[in-house]
């Protein structure tokens, strides 16, 4: 079993430097017993709490994602007055069971909180659906041989346009197997330029071109899916 990878609360999208700081140095005095005994020793406003949640960080005191949601919200308003505790935690006899989310909402949801996740890839999880069973994946191109027509998707990690490239694009797209080298000349850029700006997931029709062990392909078409990501959350259930 690999080891495991610790992830550190600067990712966390919402979450300051200073309340990250509060909470470390309260989770070294003991450990929190339950969101209220983290907020109030940390001393954390709702939207400190509703950052943690949403990327997955109270799991070992609340549980899943939506429980924590849901503990966040049930937590009444801070009264720095009192001085019993019990007053700012919730009552876990009343508390509503929630149904855990199904990979993919968490999936899109590790992605809008910390920017990855540790879960499977969206790929992966995209790649039974038309147009992405189609594309080959980043390993199977070595394979492919020289100037092969060929349909590659992937998440877009990197845009580079070197001062020295004579106005090419050097495009990195990510997969479930690993990570696509994509050139945009000129001409192409002008015809699928929004879509090359903005695109989060981009569907890739090219050519193969294999020099030193270095592949890369040669788009000829750029599609925008990021659409497809959305939809990877359309099931997820409402618990308002």
């Amino acid at each position: 079993q690999p080891p495991p990878i610790r992830l550190g609360m600067r990712l966390i999208k919402g979450l300051s430097e200073t309340a990250g700081k509060r909470i470390s140095a309260a989770q070294r005095e003991r450990a929190f017993s339950d969101v209220a005994d983290l907020r109030q020793r940390a001393s954390l406003d709702r939207n400190h709490l509703e950052a943690l949640a949403a990327a997955d960080a109270l799991t070992s005191i609340s549980g899943h994602r939506y429980q924590s949601h849901w503990q966040t919200m049930a937590l009444e308003d801070h009264r720095p007055l009192l001085s019993d505790d019990s007053r700012l935690r919730h009552h876990h006899d009343d508390e509503v069971v929630l149904p855990a989310p199904g990979l993919p909402e968490e999936v899109i949801a590790d992605y809008q909180s910390t920017g990855l996740t540790l879960r499977a890839h969206p790929l992966a999880l995209l790649r039974h659906q038309r147009p992405f069973d189609q594309c080959r994946r980043q390993t199977e191109l070595e394979t492919l041989g020289n100037h092969r027509f060929v349909r590659v998707a992937g998440l877009v990690t990197c845009r580079q346009r070197p001062g020295t490239a004579s106005g090419v694009v050097f495009l990195t797209l990510e997969d479930e197997t690993g990570n696509i080298n994509v050139i945009v000349w000129p001409a192409i850029q002008e015809r699928y330029r929004q879509s090359l700006m903005t695109a989060q997931l981009l569907l890739i029709k090219g050519t193969v071109e294999s020099r030193e062990g270095v592949v890369h392909v040669i788009a000829g078409t750029l599609e925008d899916c990021s659409d497809h990501l959305a939809a990877l959350t359309v099931q997820s259930r409402d618990f308002h």
